[in-house]
């Protein structure tokens, strides 16, 4: 028999053993009662860390293309022409 506080699965009539009062806020990752969920403000550094999270395989492609494309005959010139261009800069080294 179940309790008054477990979910009870409509196809089988059965108790989950499962269930949690805690899901994640779909912002920020974080962890937050099914009470407080109204209420719940998003710290913005815990904002930031969960969305880079989520951008990490395209940050890891952008490092790889930027990396791939500096080594490039195309690349290098670029880097020698932005030295260039920085030294005769006025304050310039």
């Amino acid at each position: 028999m179940p309790r008054g506080d477990e979910y009870v699965s409509p196809q089988s009539g059965m108790p989950s053993f499962f269930t949690s009062h805690h899901m994640p806020c779909p912002e920020c990752g974080a962890s937050v009662s099914a009470f407080e969920h109204d209420q719940h403000a998003c710290d913005p550094a815990r904002l930031l860390e969960f969305r880079l999270f989520q951008l990490r395989d395209e940050v890891h492609g952008f490092e790889a293309g930027l990396r791939d494309y500096l080594a490039s005959p195309h690349g290098r010139f670029s880097q020698w022409l932005a030295e260039r261009e920085r030294k005769h800069e006025p304050g310039g080294r």
